[in-house]
C-alpha cells in the first residue's frame, strides 16, 4: 500500500504515452489485469488487513482504481478516433501532388526505439528479486547530513572515511552522503518493526576514475528489522538473491570483515570463471547502538544489513570490464543492452 500512490503515478504517465491500442491493452493488463495486474496483487492482500486499515485504506484503493478505469476509457476512445481518421486519409493524386504514386509496398525507414539503461535494468531485477521477499523500496536525500551520514552509524570523528580526501563536504554539517546507509536511520525514525526496505540511490566519493571506481556511482541498501531476525537469515537471503541474479549455478561465498554500523559482519563474493572470486556486497546484523539511534529497541528488535554497488553487478552479470563504459553515454555501447 505504500507504493500504491508511485503505482497510480507509473500507471496515469503510461496510459497518457500509449500511441496505439495495442500499448494501451499492455498498459491495462499490467495494471488491472485479472491474474497479474499491479492492483490486482494489492487487492489479492486486502483480506489479511485488519477492519481498520481496510475502512483506512479500502476508499483510497477503490478511488484510484476507478481513476485509473475511467482514464483508459479516455485514451481508448481518442486513439480509436485517430486510428479511424488515418484510415480515412488518401494519398493525394500524382496531379495534386506532384509526386510518384504511393506504393504500400515499399519498406518503411526502421524506427529505433529506447530502452533501459544496464544499471536501471540492474537495479530493477534487485528491486523485483527482493520485492518477492517482501521489501518495498524508499528515495532518499543526496545531500546528506554528517549526524545522519556518520555520527548515527558509529563512524567516528577520526575515522578515514570522513577525511576531505574521501568525502564530498558542502560545509561543516552538509555533505554528499558516501552512501545510502543514511536510510537505515531515516527509515527507522518514521517506521515500527518489522521493517523490510531496499533503498537504492546515488552515492559519492573522492576516488580517481578508473577501470573499477567512479566519484559518482550507484548503491542499494537493504534494511530488515524484527524480532527473530538472526546472521543465517541474512546469509540464505543473500544466497538467494545472488542465484537469483546470477543463475543457480553461481558459487557464494562468506567471510568476515568490520563494519562500524554492524557486528558481526559479514562480505559476500561469487565466483567468476575468468576473474575468480570477486565482491559484490557487504552486509552484517545491525549494531544495537545503531538501532537505538533510530529510535527502535535493541532489546526487543534485530536487524540486519546489506549494501551493495549496481555498477558492480551490471559489470559482472553483462561482462563489462571498465565501469566508465556505464556512465559514458556512447549509444554504441549502450544499445547493446
Amino acid at each position: 500500500m505504500e507504493n500504491l500512490p508511485a503505482i497510480a503515478r507509473d500507471a496515469k504517465t503510461a496510459i497518457n504515452r500509449a500511441v496505439n491500442s495495442e500499448e494501451l491493452e499492455k498498459v491495462r493488463i499490467f495494471y488491472l489485469g485479472r491474474k497479474k495486474g499491479a492492483l490486482t496483487k494489492i487487492a489479492a492482500k486486502f483480506p489479511s488487513f485488519s477492519p481498520e486499515e481496510k475502512r483506512k485504506l479500502g476508499p483510497i484503493f477503490n478511488k484510484i482504481k476507478a481513476e485509473l478505469a475511467k482514464l483508459l476509457e479516455q485514451k481508448l476512445r481518442e486513439i480509436s478516433q485517430t486510428e479511424e481518421n488515418i484510415k480515412t486519409i488518401k494519398p493525394k493524386s500524382d496531379e495534386a501532388s506532384g509526386n510518384l504514386p504511393f506504393d504500400p509496398t515499399i519498406p518503411g525507414s526502421a524506427v529505433k526505439f529506447g530502452h533501459n539503461h544496464p544499471l536501471t535494468l540492474v537495479v530493477e531485477e534487485v528491486k523485483d528479486i527482493f520485492h518477492y521477499l517482501g521489501f518495498t523500496w524508499v528515495d532518499g536525500p543526496e545531500v546528506e547530513s554528517d549526524e545522519y551520514n556518520f555520527q548515527k552509524l558509529l563512524i567516528d570523528r577520526d575515522h578515514p572515511s570522513r577525511d576531505v580526501q574521501q568525502t564530498y563536504y558542502i560545509d561543516d554539517n552538509l555533505l554528499l552522503r558516501t552512501h545510502t546507509s543514511p536510510m537505515q536511520i531515516r527509515y527507522m525514525e518514521r517506521h515500527s518493526p518489522p521493517i523490510r526496505v531496499l533503498s537504492p540511490g546515488r552515492a559519492y566519493r573522492r576516488d580517481m576514475p578508473d577501470a573499477t571506481h567512479l566519484p559518482d556511482f550507484m548503491q542499494i541498501e537493504g534494511l530488515l528489522i524484527d524480532e527473530n531476525a538472526s546472521v543465517t537469515d541474512l546469509m540464505g537471503v543473500l544466497d538467494f538473491f545472488v542465484k537469483r541474479l546470477f543463475g543457480q549455478k553461481s558459487r557464494v561465498r562468506f567471510y568476515g570483515h568490520n563494519f562500524p554500523y554492524t557486528e558481526p559482519s559479514i562480505e559476500v563474493e561469487v565466483y567468476h570463471e575468468r576473474k575468480g572470486w570477486i565482491e559484490i556486497l557487504g552486509s552484517g546484523m545491525v549494531h544495537p547502538d545503531v538501532l537505538r539511534n533510530g529510535g527502535i529497541d535493541p532489546d526487543k528488535y534485530r536487524g540486519w544489513a546489506f549494501g551493495m554497488g549496481p555498477d558492480r553487478l551490471a559489470m559482472l552479470k553483462f561482462g563489462i570490464d571498465d565501469i566508465r563504459l556505464l556512465y559514458s553515454g556512447d549509444l554504441r555501447f549502450l544499445s547493446q543492452f
